[in-house]
Parts: C-alpha cells; sequence; structure tokens
C-alpha cells in the first residue's frame, strides 16, 4: 500500500475532459500545485461480456498532504463517471503509462513537481494499466 503523499493519480476521466476543469473540480480540497493529463487508458481485465472499458487519466499534485488525502477520501464523479484515485510518488509514472507503479522513472512524462521522501508501491491489482495515447 502507498503512503499518503500529496500527489493524486485520477483514472476513469470523461473522454471530453481538459486539464483546467480537473484542476477546477480537486481545488475544492485544497490548492492544487499541478495537473497533468496522461492520456486514454484501457482495461487490461475486460468485463464479462469483453468490452474494454476507456477514458483519461490524470495527475493532481496538491500543495499539501492534507488536500490530498480530503480528496482521495472523496467520491468524484464527472460526466456520470466514477473517478478512481490512488496515492503515487512522481517517480513512480514511467513514461509508458498512467498508472502507479514502483522502480519507475518519469522520464518523458513532463511532470515538473516535486517529490517526497514516501516511498511508492505497486498499483493494486484491481487497478489497471493505462497508456499513453
Amino acid at each position: 500500500m502507498v503512503r499518503e503523499t500529496r500527489h493524486l493519480w485520477v483514472g476513469n476521466l470523461p473522454d471530453n475532459i481538459r486539464e483546467d476543469r480537473i484542476r477546477e473540480h480537486f481545488k475544492r480540497y485544497g490548492r492544487v500545485q499541478n495537473v497533468k493529463l496522461l492520456g486514454r487508458m484501457e482495461n487490461a481485465n475486460a468485463g464479462a461480456n469483453g468490452a474494454t472499458v476507456t477514458g483519461f487519466c490524470a495527475t493532481v499534485a496538491f500543495m499539501d498532504i492534507k488536500s490530498a488525502s480530503k480528496a482521495h477520501n472523496a467520491e468524484h464523479v464527472l460526466d456520470e463517471r466514477t473517478l478512481t484515485t490512488e496515492y503515487y510518488e512522481p517517480a513512480a509514472i514511467p513514461s509508458a503509462a498512467g498508472a502507479p507503479s514502483a522502480g519507475s522513472s518519469p522520464a518523458g512524462s513532463g511532470y515538473s513537481g516535486s517529490s517526497s521522501s514516501v516511498n511508492s508501491a505497486p498499483a493494486p491489482p484491481n487497478v489497471t494499466r493505462y497508456h499513453l495515447s
């Protein structure tokens, strides 16, 4: 399990989402330092009918851990989509995927936030891997 950080990974975003709309949604929990839209996601575990779930994912960096915690503990719905959130460390987001994982470099991700000393862990099994488009 990843410990609390001021960084959240947000999944299952609507297809027409923009960074400014994500910032607007999350600023109710505290000051947002940075929002980075990562791209389309594909569910590696297709549903019983074989359908693939698609959407976008993003990272949201808050100015403090308390704000990120409030946002992580809240339920988020945008355009009738229930969003998922996970804590992550900026160094944990690989350049070719949007989901948190350990031991990866943010090279090429365009993320410019600072990192803290909290270690990251692999994404839980129920979080699917996402690919940048």
